[in-house]
């Protein structure tokens, strides 16, 4: 991408598949995060931005909705999603940092009664399937702009979300084209620093376009 002028979005979706594996408690679910695949830790805490949600979640990943609205522990559902998954760039960092906080709770607290049948906790894994789109932009600032605001929300997810995994470093696609093709580094920075964790896929999307009007 560094070498090209143009970029060419991509979009992407989720192919999820079921582990058969399910928590019933706190401590199930650390006993299968233990060895889950690191497939299921992408799904239950990466993807969980591409998903459309009709309002604000109030926790961003899977594993902090469950124990908040199933378990009934807000404190630890609190622990769990104040956990940034795009500041690791190894999926095994994540993983333990999240048995580190479950660990300490079970340390402070007598684990929740299990829940009842049907609230299990259901262990998936994800994927994300690629895909490449029609919308190209030229070598200019403003044509960028345009594509950015029609593109699918997952295209935001695959270059910005995703990104910090793919390519193991806190960045993101949008900052490196504008850094690295169009000679602009002052607004890549500024895109860059940017939290993915803060905002849902189209919150993040007006403030990257913003960011880049008052650059034009």
């Amino acid at each position: 991408m560094a070498e090209e002028r143009t970029f060419r979005f991509y979009e992407c979706f989720a192919l999820t598949t079921l582990t058969g594996r399910k928590a019933a408690d706190i401590l199930d679910l650390l006993d299968i995060m233990k060895n889950v695949s690191r497939e299921s830790i992408f799904h239950h805490m990466h993807q969980y931005f591409l998903k459309p949600h009709a309002v604000e979640p109030e926790f961003p990943n899977d594993f902090a909705v469950w124990v908040s609205e199933s378990l009934g522990e807000p404190l630890l559902a609190e622990a769990l999603a104040n956990v940034n998954p795009f500041e690791f760039a190894k999926i095994e960092d994540l993983r333990s940092e999240l048995m580190r906080i479950i660990h300490e709770y079970l340390g402070n607290y007598p684990p929740p009664r299990p829940v009842l049948p049907g609230r299990e906790f259901m262990f998936n894994e994800g994927i994300t399937i690629v895909l490449p789109t029609s919308m190209e932009s030229g070598p200019q600032l403003h044509d960028f702009l345009q594509k950015l605001r029609e593109v699918d929300f997952s295209s935001i997810y695959f270059h910005f979300y995703e990104a910090r995994l793919r390519l193991g470093r806190p960045t993101d696609d949008f900052s490196e084209y504008l850094s690295t093709s169009l000679n602009r580094p002052g607004i890549a920075a500024r895109i860059k620093s940017l939290d993915p964790y803060m905002y849902s896929t189209e919150v993040l999307r007006d403030k990257i376009a913003a960011l880049i009007e008052e650059a034009l």
